[in-house]
């Protein structure tokens, strides 16, 4: 079943959503709104793995400040910007719209801190099926899948459950090797920095104190 979102553009929220266009559309018209201070939006409530992960060189994968703000700018000078997807290659205008929806649409569903976990825990399951497409295109010698499934099993579970900071640490802490070389790694912290939605309590705002034994 498809639904359609009308996303506020000075405040990228969600205004209105309906089951059909002609119903936001109309709603638009009783509110006195124009339909041009709006993205209009569709989903059709499937997942969707988000590809794209470099702009003009910057990582800007799951990036919610990227997709909110600038995505639209780069669409419409789409010819004069490189971007590339998970692996490098070239995305055209077309995909990178596609995207770009997408991304907006699910981005303005995060309501809070448990919507940013949410998310996180959802873009890391993408991360994860990305990556395992990068092991199937990979020749590996000098060491095998399991090897590589058994060192990354820490970074994956923490991964799944949305624990970018954590699994950033552990990450830093494995050794190189001919799969997980240093770009390799670093393309990894680049992107889990790049989407890591969940915005951290500050002492002031923490609720528990966890104490120390004594």
């Amino acid at each position: 079943m498809r639904e359609y979102f009308a996303v506020n553009k000075e405040t990228n929220m969600i205004a209105h959503h309906a089951a059909n266009l002609s119903l936001i559309k109309k709603r638009m018209e009783e509110l006195g709104e124009k339909e041009e201070d709006f993205y209009i939006l569709e989903d059709v409530n499937m997942k969707y793995i988000s590809r794209i992960t470099f702009v003009d060189d910057e990582c800007v994968y799951n990036n919610k400040n990227f997709w909110f703000n600038n995505s639209k700018e780069i669409a419409e000078d789409f010819e004069n910007h490189i971007v590339k997807d998970f692996l490098g290659n070239i995305v055209d205008l077309y995909r990178y719209n596609i995207e770009m929806n997408s991304n907006i649409s699910r981005i303005s569903s995060i309501d809070g801190l448990a919507g940013e976990i949410d998310y996180n825990i959802t873009v890391g399951n993408e991360f994860i099926a990305l990556f395992r497409e990068e092991c199937v295109k990979t020749d590996f010698k000098g060491i095998t899948p399991l090897e590589i499934g058994i060192k990354l099993a820490p970074v994956i579970s923490l991964v799944q459950t949305g624990s970018f900071r954590e699994a950033k640490q552990v990450l830093q802490s494995l050794e190189t090797d001919p799969f997980l070389t240093e770009e390799r790694i670093a393309k990894y912290i680049a992107m889990m920095d790049s989407a890591d939605a969940i915005e951290y309590a500050t002492p002031e705002e923490f609720f528990y104190t966890a104490q120390e034994n004594v």
